[in-house]
C-alpha cells in the first residue's frame, strides 16, 4: 500500500509517484520482473475509460505515455496479452468502500479458475488493484494458483 498527500506540491494525477512506488514494492516482493509477461490478469480499478493506459503505465505494464497502445491493440482484452477488468470492472459496479476488495476477490477467482463467463484461459497470476481518489491511496495484490517458491 502507498499513498500520497492530497495538497502534495509535486503530487502528479496522472502519473502518481504512489501508485509506481506501491507497484515497485509489489513486483519486487512478488519476484516479478516483467509484469506483463508473468501476470495472466488484471482487477484494475478503472472508474473511467481513461484510467486504464494511466494505470497500465503506472503499474509497469507499458512505458509513460504508452498505455493507450495497449488499450487500442486489444492487449487488454479478455483474450489478449494482459487481460483488464474481465469482471467488467469498476465501470461495471462501484459500491465505494468495497470496490478494492472486489477486485482482489475477481483475481482470486481468475487464479482458481472460477471467475465463470469471464474466466481467463490458464490465468496462474493475477492483480488486484484498489485506489482511493483523494489521497492517491494504492493498495495492490497479487494471487497466485500455485505456493510461492520463497
Amino acid at each position: 500500500m502507498r499513498s500520497e498527500a492530497t495538497t502534495a506540491a509535486e503530487r502528479d494525477q496522472v502519473n502518481p509517484q504512489a501508485s509506481r512506488d506501491a507497484a515497485a514494492a509489489l513486483w519486487k516482493q512478488a519476484g516479478i520482473t516483467s509484469p506483463i509477461d508473468e501476470i495472466d490478469a488484471a482487477e484494475i480499478y478503472v472508474p473511467f475509460s481513461w484510467f486504464e493506459p494511466m494505470w497500465l503505465e503506472s503499474l509497469g505494464f507499458a512505458e509513460e505515455y504508452a498505455g493507450w497502445k495497449l488499450t487500442e491493440s486489444g492487449a487488454t482484452a479478455m483474450d489478449g496479452r494482459i487481460p483488464v477488468n474481465c469482471s467488467g470492472g469498476v465501470m461495471s459496479s462501484n459500491p465505494i468502500g468495497a470496490s478494492g476488495m472486489l477486485r482482489f476477490g475477481e483475481a482470486a477467482l481468475q487464479v482458481r479458475g472460477a471467475a465463470g463467463e469471464h474466466q481467463v484461459d490458464g490465468a496462474r497470476r493475477a492483480l488486484g488493484h484498489a485506489y482511493g481518489g483523494g489521497s492517491q491511496f494504492f493498495a495492490m495484490w497479487v494471487v497466485g494458483s500455485e505456493k510461492p517458491s520463497n
